[in-house]
């Protein structure tokens, strides 16, 4: 998943906006808007989201 994807769901336009619905600073969110959620982000999302979002497994592979 993806911070658009984030915003999406969420149906938020901003960084801003989405800061309070997932508990993270706008710092934060840039930050993973630039290099991607860490995967441990995306599990908690997936399960805070009941599966509609789902984690990248991919990003987990080396």
């Amino acid at each position: 998943m993806n911070v658009e994807q984030l915003k999406k769901h969420y149906k938020v336009k901003t960084l801003q906006a989405l800061t309070g619905l997932v508990g993270k600073s706008k710092g934060t969110l840039s930050l993973w808007n630039a290099n991607g959620i860490p995967p441990e982000q995306q599990a908690v999302i997936q399960i805070r989201t009941k599966n509609k979002l789902k984690a990248d497994l991919s990003s987990l592979e080396q």
